[in-house]
Protein backbone atom coordinates (compact mmCIF):
# COMPACT_ATOMS: atom_id res chain seq x y z
CA UNK A 1 0.00 0.00 0.00
CA UNK A 2 0.83 3.12 -0.29
CA UNK A 3 0.24 6.12 2.41
CA UNK A 4 1.78 9.06 3.51
CA UNK A 5 2.10 11.18 6.37
CA UNK A 6 2.85 14.48 7.58
CA UNK A 7 5.66 15.90 9.50
CA UNK A 8 6.84 19.12 10.46
CA UNK A 9 7.04 22.03 9.30
CA UNK A 10 9.14 25.24 9.59
CA UNK A 11 7.80 28.63 8.40
CA UNK A 12 4.73 27.40 7.41
CA UNK A 13 2.86 29.62 4.97
CA UNK A 14 -1.25 30.47 5.70
CA UNK A 15 -2.96 31.81 2.91
CA UNK A 16 -5.76 33.52 3.68
CA UNK A 17 -7.32 35.26 0.13
CA UNK A 18 -5.64 38.52 -0.05
CA UNK A 19 -2.67 38.30 2.23
CA UNK A 20 -0.61 35.41 3.68
CA UNK A 21 0.54 34.93 7.12
CA UNK A 22 3.90 33.57 8.32
CA UNK A 23 4.37 30.81 11.30
CA UNK A 24 6.80 28.73 12.73
CA UNK A 25 6.49 24.99 13.98
CA UNK A 26 8.26 22.53 15.97
CA UNK A 27 10.89 19.53 14.89
CA UNK A 28 8.19 17.48 13.70
CA UNK A 29 4.81 16.56 11.97
CA UNK A 30 2.77 20.15 11.89
CA UNK A 31 -0.52 19.67 13.25
CA UNK A 32 -2.79 22.71 12.71
CA UNK A 33 -4.33 23.72 15.40
CA UNK A 34 -6.79 26.23 13.74
CA UNK A 35 -8.28 23.26 11.59
CA UNK A 36 -11.94 23.12 10.34
CA UNK A 37 -13.77 20.02 12.75
CA UNK A 38 -16.90 20.40 11.30
CA UNK A 39 -16.27 17.53 8.86
CA UNK A 40 -14.10 15.00 11.48
CA UNK A 41 -14.21 14.71 15.30
CA UNK A 42 -13.72 12.61 18.13
CA UNK A 43 -15.43 13.69 20.91
CA UNK A 44 -14.05 12.69 24.77
CA UNK A 45 -17.40 10.72 24.74
CA UNK A 46 -17.08 8.81 21.82
CA UNK A 47 -13.48 8.26 22.92
CA UNK A 48 -15.18 6.81 26.42
CA UNK A 49 -17.89 4.76 25.11
CA UNK A 50 -16.95 3.58 21.97
CA UNK A 51 -13.02 3.30 21.72
CA UNK A 52 -12.02 1.71 25.01
CA UNK A 53 -15.19 -0.10 26.03
CA UNK A 54 -16.81 -3.04 24.70
CA UNK A 55 -20.86 -3.33 24.82
CA UNK A 56 -21.29 -6.94 24.15
CA UNK A 57 -23.86 -7.98 27.33
CA UNK A 58 -25.96 -4.96 26.65
CA UNK A 59 -25.90 -1.26 26.08
CA UNK A 60 -26.02 -0.25 29.49
CA UNK A 61 -23.12 -2.56 30.89
CA UNK A 62 -20.11 -1.90 29.01
CA UNK A 63 -16.76 -3.51 29.73
CA UNK A 64 -14.12 -0.77 30.46
CA UNK A 65 -12.23 1.10 30.55
CA UNK A 66 -9.17 -1.14 30.92
CA UNK A 67 -5.13 -0.10 31.42
CA UNK A 68 -1.79 -1.80 30.96
CA UNK A 69 -0.89 -2.57 34.47
CA UNK A 70 2.89 -1.63 34.37
CA UNK A 71 1.98 1.53 32.10
CA UNK A 72 -1.13 3.21 32.56
CA UNK A 73 -1.70 2.59 29.07
CA UNK A 74 -5.52 2.99 28.11
CA UNK A 75 -6.73 -0.10 26.21
CA UNK A 76 -8.65 0.72 23.06
CA UNK A 77 -10.96 -1.78 21.24
CA UNK A 78 -11.11 -2.80 17.86
CA UNK A 79 -13.09 -0.93 15.41
CA UNK A 80 -16.55 -2.99 15.32
CA UNK A 81 -16.40 -4.58 11.65
CA UNK A 82 -19.77 -6.49 11.67
CA UNK A 83 -21.91 -3.37 12.45
CA UNK A 84 -19.88 -0.95 10.58
CA UNK A 85 -22.29 -1.05 7.41
CA UNK A 86 -25.27 -0.36 9.32
CA UNK A 87 -23.66 2.69 10.46
CA UNK A 88 -23.49 4.61 6.86
CA UNK A 89 -20.05 5.63 6.99
CA UNK A 90 -18.72 8.48 5.83
CA UNK A 91 -15.34 8.97 4.95
CA UNK A 92 -14.99 10.27 8.37
CA UNK A 93 -15.91 6.83 9.73
CA UNK A 94 -13.60 5.20 7.52
CA UNK A 95 -10.54 7.61 8.76
CA UNK A 96 -11.26 6.66 12.51
CA UNK A 97 -11.52 3.05 11.86
CA UNK A 98 -7.62 3.25 10.71
CA UNK A 99 -7.06 5.28 13.79
CA UNK A 100 -9.05 2.99 16.25
CA UNK A 101 -7.38 0.26 15.04
CA UNK A 102 -3.95 0.59 15.38
CA UNK A 103 -4.46 1.96 18.89
CA UNK A 104 -5.69 -1.45 19.46
CA UNK A 105 -3.00 -3.29 18.06
CA UNK A 106 -0.67 -1.26 20.43
CA UNK A 107 -2.59 -1.82 23.47
CA UNK A 108 -1.60 -4.20 25.65
CA UNK A 109 -3.12 -7.23 27.14
CA UNK A 110 -1.77 -7.04 30.31
CA UNK A 111 -4.29 -4.81 32.07
CA UNK A 112 -5.62 -3.90 35.26
CA UNK A 113 -9.07 -1.52 36.49
CA UNK A 114 -7.02 1.01 37.17
CA UNK A 115 -3.90 3.35 35.87
CA UNK A 116 -0.79 2.46 37.63
CA UNK A 117 0.85 5.74 39.84
CA UNK A 118 4.48 5.04 38.81
CA UNK A 119 4.12 4.07 34.89
CA UNK A 120 7.23 2.61 32.76
CA UNK A 121 6.64 2.47 28.97
CA UNK A 122 9.73 -0.69 28.70
CA UNK A 123 10.08 -2.43 25.11
CA UNK A 124 8.58 -5.58 26.78
CA UNK A 125 4.79 -4.70 26.66
CA UNK A 126 3.19 -6.81 25.21
CA UNK A 127 0.88 -5.35 22.49
CA UNK A 128 -1.94 -6.74 20.78
CA UNK A 129 -0.17 -7.08 17.32
CA UNK A 130 2.82 -9.21 19.24
CA UNK A 131 1.07 -11.30 21.51
CA UNK A 132 -0.30 -14.57 20.72
CA UNK A 133 -3.95 -13.00 19.68
CA UNK A 134 -1.75 -12.17 16.10
CA UNK A 135 0.16 -14.90 14.06
CA UNK A 136 3.52 -13.26 12.62
CA UNK A 137 5.04 -14.19 9.11
CA UNK A 138 7.71 -16.12 8.84
CA UNK A 139 10.72 -14.49 6.82
CA UNK A 140 10.61 -16.99 3.99
CA UNK A 141 6.60 -15.76 3.93
CA UNK A 142 5.69 -19.52 4.07
CA UNK A 143 4.23 -20.03 7.74
CA UNK A 144 1.94 -18.09 10.46
CA UNK A 145 3.85 -18.69 13.50
CA UNK A 146 2.44 -18.58 17.01
CA UNK A 147 3.43 -15.86 19.63
CA UNK A 148 3.36 -14.49 22.86
CA UNK A 149 1.92 -17.12 25.20
CA UNK A 150 3.60 -20.60 24.48
CA UNK A 151 5.34 -19.60 21.74
CA UNK A 152 8.43 -20.78 20.63
CA UNK A 153 10.41 -17.92 20.01
CA UNK A 154 9.72 -15.15 22.68
CA UNK A 155 10.55 -12.26 20.15
CA UNK A 156 9.18 -11.52 16.58
CA UNK A 157 11.69 -11.83 13.70
CA UNK A 158 12.26 -9.42 11.73
CA UNK A 159 13.81 -9.66 8.27
CA UNK A 160 14.89 -7.11 5.72
CA UNK A 161 13.87 -8.39 1.90
CA UNK A 162 13.05 -6.29 -0.77
CA UNK A 163 10.49 -6.81 -3.25
CA UNK A 164 11.36 -9.49 -5.86
CA UNK A 165 8.29 -8.31 -8.29
CA UNK A 166 5.49 -5.93 -7.87
CA UNK A 167 3.59 -9.50 -6.44
CA UNK A 168 5.93 -9.29 -4.02
CA UNK A 169 6.08 -7.05 -1.12
CA UNK A 170 5.16 -8.83 1.95
CA UNK A 171 8.33 -8.15 4.03
CA UNK A 172 10.53 -4.74 2.73
CA UNK A 173 10.13 -1.45 0.57
CA UNK A 174 7.22 -1.87 -1.93
CA UNK A 175 8.55 -2.10 -5.92
CA UNK A 176 12.53 -2.39 -6.67
CA UNK A 177 15.21 -3.02 -3.64
CA UNK A 178 15.78 0.48 -2.85
CA UNK A 179 16.99 0.34 1.05
CA UNK A 180 15.74 3.13 3.51
CA UNK A 181 18.74 4.01 5.91
CA UNK A 182 18.46 6.57 8.97
CA UNK A 183 19.98 9.97 9.05
CA UNK A 184 23.19 10.29 11.10
CA UNK A 185 27.09 9.53 10.69
CA UNK A 186 26.63 5.93 11.16
CA UNK A 187 22.87 5.02 9.22
CA UNK A 188 21.19 1.75 9.88
CA UNK A 189 18.85 -0.11 8.04
CA UNK A 190 14.75 -0.35 8.36
CA UNK A 191 13.19 -3.69 9.26
CA UNK A 192 10.26 -5.06 8.53
CA UNK A 193 7.48 -7.00 9.89
CA UNK A 194 4.67 -9.12 8.84
CA UNK A 195 1.60 -10.16 10.81
CA UNK A 196 -2.36 -10.73 10.75
CA UNK A 197 -4.65 -11.66 13.18
CA UNK A 198 -6.32 -15.10 14.18
CA UNK A 199 -9.33 -14.94 12.17
CA UNK A 200 -7.45 -13.78 8.91
CA UNK A 201 -5.34 -17.52 9.58
CA UNK A 202 -8.72 -19.03 10.68
CA UNK A 203 -9.74 -18.36 6.88
CA UNK A 204 -6.64 -19.68 5.08
CA UNK A 205 -6.82 -22.98 6.79
CA UNK A 206 -10.96 -23.15 5.73
CA UNK A 207 -10.56 -21.81 2.28
CA UNK A 208 -7.48 -24.29 1.96
CA UNK A 209 -9.35 -27.04 3.12
CA UNK A 210 -12.37 -26.37 1.26
CA UNK A 211 -10.69 -25.56 -2.67
CA UNK A 212 -8.27 -28.64 -2.12
CA UNK A 213 -11.05 -31.04 -1.24
CA UNK A 214 -12.26 -30.10 -4.64
CA UNK A 215 -9.62 -30.14 -6.90
CA UNK A 216 -8.79 -33.18 -4.81
CA UNK A 217 -11.97 -34.47 -6.81
CA UNK A 218 -11.39 -33.07 -10.04
CA UNK A 219 -7.93 -32.99 -10.73
CA UNK A 220 -8.10 -31.79 -13.97
CA UNK A 221 -10.03 -29.06 -14.29
CA UNK A 222 -9.33 -25.21 -13.40
CA UNK A 223 -10.59 -24.86 -10.09
CA UNK A 224 -12.49 -20.86 -9.83
CA UNK A 225 -13.73 -20.24 -5.86
CA UNK A 226 -16.18 -17.86 -6.99
CA UNK A 227 -18.19 -21.22 -8.41
CA UNK A 228 -17.30 -23.19 -5.11
CA UNK A 229 -18.51 -20.59 -2.87
CA UNK A 230 -18.80 -16.41 -3.69
CA UNK A 231 -17.71 -16.49 0.19
CA UNK A 232 -14.30 -18.16 -0.58
CA UNK A 233 -13.32 -15.42 -2.87
CA UNK A 234 -13.19 -12.87 -0.30
CA UNK A 235 -12.30 -11.65 3.17
CA UNK A 236 -15.03 -12.50 5.83
CA UNK A 237 -17.21 -9.71 5.64
CA UNK A 238 -19.49 -10.09 8.55
CA UNK A 239 -20.39 -10.71 11.84
CA UNK A 240 -22.28 -14.66 10.55
CA UNK A 241 -19.31 -15.27 8.03
CA UNK A 242 -16.60 -14.78 10.90
CA UNK A 243 -18.78 -16.62 13.67
CA UNK A 244 -18.74 -19.40 11.06
CA UNK A 245 -15.19 -19.47 10.48
CA UNK A 246 -14.59 -19.27 14.74
CA UNK A 247 -17.00 -22.49 14.68
CA UNK A 248 -14.76 -24.45 12.24
CA UNK A 249 -11.41 -23.13 13.97
CA UNK A 250 -12.88 -24.23 17.50
CA UNK A 251 -13.27 -27.54 15.71
CA UNK A 252 -10.07 -27.80 14.39
CA UNK A 253 -8.07 -26.91 17.99
CA UNK A 254 -7.22 -23.15 16.89
CA UNK A 255 -9.20 -21.21 19.30
CA UNK A 256 -9.07 -21.10 22.90
CA UNK A 257 -11.60 -21.69 25.19
CA UNK A 258 -12.43 -20.41 28.47
CA UNK A 259 -15.87 -19.29 30.91
CA UNK A 260 -15.74 -15.81 28.98
CA UNK A 261 -14.98 -16.57 25.13
CA UNK A 262 -18.08 -18.96 25.40
CA UNK A 263 -20.37 -16.35 27.41
CA UNK A 264 -19.28 -13.31 24.84
CA UNK A 265 -19.35 -16.33 21.50
CA UNK A 266 -22.51 -17.35 22.99
CA UNK A 267 -23.53 -13.66 23.04
CA UNK A 268 -22.33 -12.45 19.41
CA UNK A 269 -23.17 -15.81 17.71
CA UNK A 270 -25.95 -17.85 19.48
CA UNK A 271 -27.00 -19.88 16.38
CA UNK A 272 -22.94 -21.70 16.59
CA UNK A 273 -22.85 -22.17 20.54
CA UNK A 274 -24.97 -22.58 23.45
CA UNK A 275 -25.08 -20.95 26.19
CA UNK A 276 -22.18 -22.05 28.67
CA UNK A 277 -22.59 -24.45 31.49
CA UNK A 278 -21.55 -21.94 34.12
CA UNK A 279 -21.78 -17.85 34.14
CA UNK A 280 -18.12 -16.75 35.14
CA UNK A 281 -18.88 -14.46 38.20
CA UNK A 282 -15.10 -12.92 37.92
CA UNK A 283 -13.89 -9.62 36.25
CA UNK A 284 -12.74 -11.29 32.59
CA UNK A 285 -9.31 -9.88 31.92
CA UNK A 286 -7.97 -8.62 28.41
CA UNK A 287 -6.16 -12.19 27.59
CA UNK A 288 -9.58 -14.19 28.44
CA UNK A 289 -12.06 -11.64 26.53
CA UNK A 290 -9.35 -11.35 23.31
CA UNK A 291 -10.68 -14.47 21.61
CA UNK A 292 -14.01 -13.03 21.23
CA UNK A 293 -13.17 -9.75 19.81
CA UNK A 294 -11.44 -11.85 16.70
CA UNK A 295 -14.45 -11.42 14.98
CA UNK A 296 -15.53 -7.76 16.02
CA UNK A 297 -11.75 -7.03 13.83
CA UNK A 298 -12.66 -9.55 11.11
CA UNK A 299 -9.61 -10.19 8.96
CA UNK A 300 -6.63 -7.97 9.55
CA UNK A 301 -3.28 -8.16 8.37
CA UNK A 302 -0.60 -5.69 9.27
CA UNK A 303 2.71 -4.15 7.71
CA UNK A 304 5.37 -2.83 10.30
CA UNK A 305 8.68 -1.17 10.27
CA UNK A 306 11.31 -0.42 12.56
CA UNK A 307 14.40 1.34 13.45
CA UNK A 308 17.46 0.24 15.79
CA UNK A 309 16.86 2.81 18.86
CA UNK A 310 20.42 3.21 19.22
CA UNK A 311 20.35 5.21 16.13
CA UNK A 312 18.08 7.67 17.39
CA UNK A 313 18.27 10.42 19.97
CA UNK A 314 17.89 9.27 23.31
CA UNK A 315 16.07 12.07 24.63
CA UNK A 316 13.25 11.23 22.04
CA UNK A 317 13.03 7.13 22.77
CA UNK A 318 10.29 7.89 24.98
CA UNK A 319 8.13 8.63 22.21
CA UNK A 320 8.14 5.14 20.33
CA UNK A 321 6.50 2.06 20.81
CA UNK A 322 9.06 -0.33 21.18
CA UNK A 323 9.95 -3.93 21.39
CA UNK A 324 12.91 -5.88 21.55
CA UNK A 325 13.34 -8.03 18.51
CA UNK A 326 15.59 -10.49 16.61
CA UNK A 327 17.18 -8.69 13.50
CA UNK A 328 20.21 -9.26 11.13
CA UNK A 329 23.71 -8.16 12.92
CA UNK A 330 25.59 -6.51 9.55
CA UNK A 331 29.57 -5.41 9.04
CA UNK A 332 29.64 -2.05 8.04
CA UNK A 333 33.43 -1.32 7.72
CA UNK A 334 32.48 -1.63 3.76
CA UNK A 335 31.60 1.87 2.29
CA UNK A 336 29.87 0.49 -0.83
CA UNK A 337 28.67 -2.87 0.49
CA UNK A 338 27.52 -4.29 3.81
CA UNK A 339 27.43 -7.83 4.92
CA UNK A 340 25.42 -9.89 7.52
CA UNK A 341 27.24 -11.80 10.46
CA UNK A 342 25.10 -12.99 12.50
CA UNK A 343 21.57 -11.79 14.06
CA UNK A 344 20.84 -10.65 17.66
CA UNK A 345 18.15 -9.58 19.69
CA UNK A 346 18.30 -5.64 20.18
CA UNK A 347 15.63 -2.78 21.15
CA UNK A 348 13.75 -1.51 18.22
CA UNK A 349 11.40 1.23 17.44
CA UNK A 350 8.62 1.37 15.57
CA UNK A 351 8.16 4.11 12.75
CA UNK A 352 4.81 3.25 10.88
CA UNK A 353 2.14 0.59 10.40
CA UNK A 354 -0.04 -0.59 7.61
CA UNK A 355 -3.01 -1.84 9.31
CA UNK A 356 -5.93 -3.67 6.25
CA UNK A 357 -8.74 -4.88 7.27
CA UNK A 358 -12.28 -6.19 6.14
CA UNK A 359 -15.23 -4.80 7.73
CA UNK A 360 -19.21 -4.98 6.70
CA UNK A 361 -19.86 -4.04 3.38
CA UNK A 362 -15.83 -3.90 1.97
CA UNK A 363 -14.46 -7.08 1.11
CA UNK A 364 -11.89 -4.78 -0.67
CA UNK A 365 -10.45 -3.82 2.74
CA UNK A 366 -9.54 -0.33 4.62
CA UNK A 367 -5.98 -0.30 3.74
CA UNK A 368 -4.70 2.53 6.12
CA UNK A 369 -0.99 3.79 7.37
CA UNK A 370 0.24 5.33 10.14
CA UNK A 371 3.69 6.94 11.18
CA UNK A 372 5.80 8.35 13.59
CA UNK A 373 5.82 12.16 13.64
CA UNK A 374 9.37 12.62 13.62
CA UNK A 375 9.65 10.45 9.94
CA UNK A 376 10.27 12.98 7.39
CA UNK A 377 8.77 16.32 6.27
CA UNK A 378 5.71 17.21 4.17
CA UNK A 379 5.73 18.54 0.84
CA UNK A 380 2.72 21.71 0.45
CA UNK A 381 -0.44 20.42 1.43
CA UNK A 382 -3.56 23.24 2.04
CA UNK A 383 -6.65 22.48 4.70
CA UNK A 384 -9.76 24.29 5.62
CA UNK A 385 -9.49 26.45 8.95
CA UNK A 386 -12.29 27.29 11.15
CA UNK A 387 -13.27 30.74 9.68
CA UNK A 388 -13.84 28.87 6.35
CA UNK A 389 -10.05 29.82 4.77
CA UNK A 390 -7.88 27.11 2.35
CA UNK A 391 -4.67 27.27 4.29
CA UNK A 392 -1.20 26.80 2.94
CA UNK A 393 1.62 24.50 5.19
CA UNK A 394 4.64 25.02 3.55
CA UNK A 395 8.04 26.11 3.75
CA UNK A 396 11.63 24.90 4.37
CA UNK A 397 12.44 22.41 7.12
CA UNK A 398 16.16 22.66 7.61
CA UNK A 399 17.74 22.00 10.69
CA UNK A 400 14.73 19.61 12.29
CA UNK A 401 15.42 16.56 13.55
CA UNK A 402 14.00 13.95 11.39
CA UNK A 403 14.66 10.51 11.41
CA UNK A 404 15.10 10.01 7.55
CA UNK A 405 15.48 13.63 6.31
CA UNK A 406 18.27 16.07 6.37
CA UNK A 407 15.61 18.18 6.21
CA UNK A 408 15.38 19.49 2.94
CA UNK A 409 12.46 19.07 0.72
CA UNK A 410 12.77 17.50 -2.18
CA UNK A 411 10.57 16.60 -5.11
CA UNK A 412 11.57 12.89 -5.57
CA UNK A 413 13.28 10.52 -3.16
CA UNK A 414 16.41 9.57 -4.57
CA UNK A 415 17.86 6.04 -3.61
CA UNK A 416 21.82 5.75 -1.94
CA UNK A 417 21.66 1.99 -1.24
CA UNK A 418 19.97 -1.73 -2.55
CA UNK A 419 19.41 -4.73 -0.53
CA UNK A 420 20.97 -7.60 -2.18
CA UNK A 421 18.91 -11.07 -2.75
CA UNK A 422 20.79 -14.35 -3.51
CA UNK A 423 17.97 -15.00 -6.33
CA UNK A 424 18.82 -11.57 -7.75
CA UNK A 425 21.70 -10.01 -6.60
CA UNK A 426 21.74 -5.83 -8.19
CA UNK A 427 25.40 -4.70 -8.94
CA UNK A 428 27.42 -3.83 -5.95
CA UNK A 429 26.61 -6.97 -4.24
CA UNK A 430 29.10 -9.62 -3.92
CA UNK A 431 28.27 -12.40 -1.76
CA UNK A 432 25.30 -13.87 -0.87
CA UNK A 433 26.06 -12.57 2.80
CA UNK A 434 25.64 -8.73 1.52
CA UNK A 435 22.92 -7.32 2.66
CA UNK A 436 22.60 -3.76 1.49
CA UNK A 437 25.08 -2.20 -1.21
CA UNK A 438 26.32 1.44 -2.82
CA UNK A 439 23.87 2.39 -5.83
CA UNK A 440 25.52 1.75 -9.18
CA UNK A 441 26.28 4.64 -11.23
CA UNK A 442 26.18 3.53 -14.82
CA UNK A 443 29.91 4.13 -16.66
CA UNK A 444 32.01 4.89 -13.36
CA UNK A 445 34.05 2.66 -11.74
CA UNK A 446 34.22 2.77 -9.12
CA UNK A 447 30.70 3.03 -7.42
CA UNK A 448 30.34 7.55 -7.07
CA UNK A 449 27.75 6.85 -4.64
CA UNK A 450 28.43 5.30 -1.34
CA UNK A 451 25.94 3.53 1.45
CA UNK A 452 24.27 7.08 3.13
CA UNK A 453 21.65 7.74 4.87
CA UNK A 454 18.35 8.04 2.88
CA UNK A 455 16.66 11.89 2.70
CA UNK A 456 12.94 12.03 2.35
CA UNK A 457 9.76 13.84 1.69
CA UNK A 458 5.92 13.18 2.36
CA UNK A 459 5.60 13.96 -1.57
CA UNK A 460 1.68 13.78 -0.84
CA UNK A 461 0.60 14.48 2.65
CA UNK A 462 -2.46 12.80 3.66
CA UNK A 463 -2.43 10.47 0.57
CA UNK A 464 -3.71 12.73 -1.88
CA UNK A 465 -2.13 15.19 -4.79
CA UNK A 466 -2.20 18.80 -3.41
CA UNK A 467 -3.72 21.80 -4.93
CA UNK A 468 -5.40 24.68 -3.45
CA UNK A 469 -8.31 24.30 -5.52
CA UNK A 470 -9.57 20.68 -5.24
CA UNK A 471 -11.86 20.80 -2.58
CA UNK A 472 -12.31 16.83 -2.35
CA UNK A 473 -8.66 17.11 -1.33
CA UNK A 474 -8.67 19.98 1.15
CA UNK A 475 -11.90 18.37 2.82
CA UNK A 476 -10.17 14.82 2.89
CA UNK A 477 -6.71 16.60 4.31
CA UNK A 478 -8.94 18.75 6.95
CA UNK A 479 -10.80 15.47 8.23
CA UNK A 480 -7.83 13.87 8.71
CA UNK A 481 -5.74 16.55 10.58
CA UNK A 482 -8.57 17.23 12.90
CA UNK A 483 -9.22 13.32 13.68
CA UNK A 484 -5.69 13.38 14.18
CA UNK A 485 -5.94 16.17 16.72
CA UNK A 486 -7.95 14.94 18.92
CA UNK A 487 -7.02 11.52 18.94
CA UNK A 488 -3.50 12.49 19.65
CA UNK A 489 -4.81 15.08 22.44
CA UNK A 490 -6.73 12.70 23.94
CA UNK A 491 -4.64 9.77 24.10
CA UNK A 492 -1.92 12.29 26.00
CA UNK A 493 -4.72 13.06 28.18
CA UNK A 494 -5.29 10.10 29.33
CA UNK A 495 -1.40 9.06 29.85
CA UNK A 496 0.76 12.11 29.37
CA UNK A 497 3.51 9.09 28.81
CA UNK A 498 1.80 7.01 26.68
CA UNK A 499 3.94 7.03 23.15
CA UNK A 500 1.01 6.63 21.08
CA UNK A 501 0.28 9.96 20.80
CA UNK A 502 3.46 10.83 19.04
CA UNK A 503 2.15 8.27 15.38
CA UNK A 504 -0.74 9.68 13.46
CA UNK A 505 -2.73 8.35 10.73
CA UNK A 506 -1.51 9.26 7.39
CA UNK A 507 -4.91 8.41 5.56
CA UNK A 508 -7.02 5.55 4.17
CA UNK A 509 -7.96 4.07 0.95
CA UNK A 510 -10.98 1.89 0.26
CA UNK A 511 -13.53 1.30 -2.75
CA UNK A 512 -17.00 3.38 -2.76
CA UNK A 513 -19.10 0.64 -3.35
CA UNK A 514 -17.18 -1.90 -1.58
CA UNK A 515 -15.92 -3.45 -4.91
CA UNK A 516 -12.68 -5.06 -5.19
CA UNK A 517 -10.23 -3.54 -7.49
CA UNK A 518 -9.00 -5.52 -10.66
CA UNK A 519 -7.05 -2.95 -11.89
CA UNK A 520 -4.56 0.30 -10.65
CA UNK A 521 -7.05 3.28 -11.52
CA UNK A 522 -9.65 1.38 -10.66
CA UNK A 523 -13.19 3.84 -10.83
CA UNK A 524 -14.52 3.38 -7.10
CA UNK A 525 -11.35 4.00 -5.42
CA UNK A 526 -12.19 6.73 -2.62
CA UNK A 527 -10.06 8.55 0.45
CA UNK A 528 -6.47 8.74 0.36
CA UNK A 529 -6.31 8.20 -3.38
CA UNK A 530 -2.01 7.79 -3.80
CA UNK A 531 -1.26 6.73 -0.35
CA UNK A 532 2.27 5.81 0.60
CA UNK A 533 3.73 5.53 4.22
CA UNK A 534 7.54 6.97 3.69
CA UNK A 535 9.25 4.08 5.21
CA UNK A 536 7.56 1.73 3.38
CA UNK A 537 6.50 2.80 0.28
CA UNK A 538 9.89 5.42 0.25
CA UNK A 539 10.96 5.60 -3.47
CA UNK A 540 7.32 4.36 -4.66
CA UNK A 541 4.78 7.53 -3.38
CA UNK A 542 3.49 8.09 -7.47
CA UNK A 543 0.89 5.15 -6.83
CA UNK A 544 -1.86 3.71 -4.64
CA UNK A 545 -2.56 0.53 -2.58
CA UNK A 546 -4.48 -0.59 -4.92
CA UNK A 547 -2.02 0.05 -7.65
CA UNK A 548 -0.37 -3.09 -6.46
CA UNK A 549 -3.33 -4.76 -4.18
CA UNK A 550 -5.51 -5.36 -6.87
CA UNK A 551 -6.67 -8.79 -8.24
CA UNK A 552 -5.27 -8.18 -11.88
CA UNK A 553 -8.57 -9.01 -13.70
CA UNK A 554 -8.81 -12.37 -11.35
CA UNK A 555 -11.88 -13.17 -9.92
CA UNK A 556 -10.20 -14.26 -6.82
CA UNK A 557 -10.78 -11.34 -4.48
CA UNK A 558 -8.12 -12.40 -2.29
CA UNK A 559 -5.70 -12.01 -4.65
CA UNK A 560 -5.55 -8.47 -2.95
CA UNK A 561 -3.33 -9.57 -0.19
CA UNK A 562 0.34 -10.50 -1.79
CA UNK A 563 0.89 -13.27 1.08
CA UNK A 564 -2.56 -14.94 1.23
CA UNK A 565 -1.82 -17.68 -1.69
CA UNK A 566 1.94 -18.56 -0.46
CA UNK A 567 1.13 -19.16 3.43
CA UNK A 568 1.20 -22.72 4.49
CA UNK A 569 -2.61 -23.20 6.12
CA UNK A 570 -1.19 -25.72 8.90
CA UNK A 571 -1.80 -23.29 12.01
CA UNK A 572 -0.43 -23.24 15.10
CA UNK A 573 -2.93 -25.23 17.84
CA UNK A 574 -4.55 -22.52 20.63
CA UNK A 575 -2.61 -22.81 23.59
CA UNK A 576 -3.50 -24.80 26.84
CA UNK A 577 -5.17 -23.06 29.51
Amino acid sequence: MRTKFGLLVFGAVMSLSAGTMAFSAKAQTYFPPDVDKSGCALSQDDFNNDWTRLSVFSPGAPFGPVYDATSGMVYVFPANGPSFESTKPDHCDFYKWGAQMFLWLTSTIDDTGSQTTNPTFSSKLPYVFNSEFFYRLSSDHKNLLAQGSGADAPNMQISLRHAKSDEDESIGQAGGNGVLLTQGSSPSLTYYGVHVNRLYGYFLNLYDKVISRVIDINQNIKIDPVKIDPKLSRFPTTSAEACATIFYAKEKGFVEHGDWPDLIEHLLCPYFWPAPGKTPTTIPTIPEIEPAVDFLSLAVELKTSWVDTSTLPANKLHKYVRQNLEIPVYDKSNPDRWFVTGSETRELAMVGMHVVGSVEGHPEMIWATIEHEDNAPNSTYYYMNSNGKVTEVSGPQTGSSWTFSDGTVVDEVAEFAVSCDSDKMPKGCVEKSDIVAAIDVPNTTPLEVPIQPSNVTRLHPWGNVQTSSNSDVISQNTQIISLNNDVRSLIKANNSGDPRQYYFLSGALWTSDGSIPTKEHYPENTGSMILANTTMETFEQQTSCFGCHNTFGSSNGLDISHIFSDISPDLPKAPDK
